[in-house]
């Protein structure tokens, strides 16, 4: 990577904690042949102060001046900046990027001639693992997920002694064993709890048993290879998945919900009247949840409501920020990934691992969920 500057900035979506680069792995940047510019400020919420930054290397400095200066700029999320004035043709942004959740954004880096690329995107391929930040951003939410849980219990997960007798522990449901749901699967287990797991795709099957946890099968659903049949299953099926969770659901105090197709809406799989029945106290905490929903009716990320007799739903919105050390940590080895594979690929847009991580390269936009939401756009609009 000759004569590349790369900027790390501070984030400023509300609540967010994260940094995209701790000062352990600034030396490590510079082994690449990229100076490191960082952001006044960017780190002191995940606890990485502008000092340890210096001390490693990096030149701190104000956004405007790492906005011009730099070749790369990475972080947690795209940046609240202009693209027609701050951003500049040929430059390179590196985030959670997120697109079908701002297509005509996307548009605008691609008239700009900004390449971006989703740290979210990575394809599910060996050499992609380094670079898979939502992999790993998702696995520190499926964490918190659990002891944000237990938290809101009023019993101890595990099983409990006294001297006149035993308590039984608490099941744990998790809907979806994906890199949140393994990781919420593995967390109740070392917490005491026996976990059963929802989860029909065949690998992360195997990764639910490996971790000793049950396999609960729906009635009439099949076992599926991938994400892409498991969404034909979630179009094609949804009323036995609906019907199978609405029976499961309610034999369990805690519920993790964390089953959803990438790059799609999550689909309502729980709905209110489920939620209902579930045991007074019960606890279920939607991973899922964003700002188009979740697959629980109704959640809205970053919020915890009351239903029923007294059932606690949570949307989870960015709960890794809430664990910033360990998220930031992970985050910056997957952009260390990125920059060290971009030091050795000529092309991105043909490189196996980084052309399908690509939003926007040469003027255009590249990721194809995004091209078909503009599209529909145009169109709807009335535009040839």
């Amino acid at each position: 990577m000759t004569a590349t500057t790369v900027g790390v900035l501070r984030e400023t979506v509300p609540g967010e904690r994260r940094v995209a680069l701790v000062p352990d792995l600034v030396r490590a940047v510079g082994r690449l042949g990229a100076t490191v510019l960082v952001e006044s400020g960017a780190g002191a919420r995940a606890g990485h102060h502008d000092a340890g930054y210096r001390a490693a290397g990096a030149v701190v400095t104000g956004r405007g001046e790492l906005l011009g200066r730099a070749d790369v700029l990475l972080g947690i999320h795209p940046p609240n900046a202009d693209p027609t004035r701050e951003l500049r043709p040929g430059q390179v942004l590196a985030a959670l990027v997120r697109p079908e959740r701002i297509p005509y954004l996307v548009r605008i880096w691609a008239d700009r001639g900004v390449t971006v690329i989703g740290l979210d995107l990575a394809p599910d391929l060996p050499a992609a693992y380094p670079l898979d930040a939502g992999a790993s951003q998702a696995r520190v939410a499926g964490y918190r997920a659990v002891l944000i849980a237990a938290a809101r219990l009023e019993r101890c997960l595990p099983p409990w002694g006294t001297p006149d007798g035993l308590f039984d522990p608490v099941r744990v449901l998790v809907v979806g064993a994906g890199h949140a749901g393994l990781q919420a699967v593995d967390t109740a287990r070392r917490l005491g709890a026996p976990v059963d797991a929802v989860e029909p795709r065949l690998r992360e099957r195997t990764a639910v048993a490996a971790l000793g946890a049950g396999l609960l099968d729906l009635p009439g659903l099949r076992t599926v290879g991938d994400g892409r049949e498991l969404a034909r299953s979630l179009d094609r099926h949804r009323p036995a998945w609906v019907a199978g969770l609405a029976a499961a659901a309610v034999r369990y105090p805690l519920v993790v919900s964390a089953l959803a197709p990438p790059g799609r809406t999550p689909p309502v799989l729980l709905h209110t009247a489920t939620v209902a029945r579930m045991r007074p106290g019960s606890v279920l905490v939607d991973l899922t949840a964003g700002p188009e929903g979740g697959t629980v009716e109704g959640v809205l990320p970053d919020t915890t409501t009351e239903v029923g007799d007294g059932v606690t739903v949570i949307g989870a919105g960015e709960l890794a920020a809430q664990a910033a050390g360990t998220a930031s940590r992970a985050f910056a080895h997957n952009a260390l990934a990125l920059l060290d594979r971009l030091a050795h690929t000529g092309a991105p847009a043909q490189d196996p691992v980084l052309g399908p991580m690509l939003v926007t390269d040469r003027g255009a936009v590249r990721h194809g969920p995004t091209v078909g939401l503009l599209t529909r756009a145009t169109a709807a609009a009335g535009f040839p």
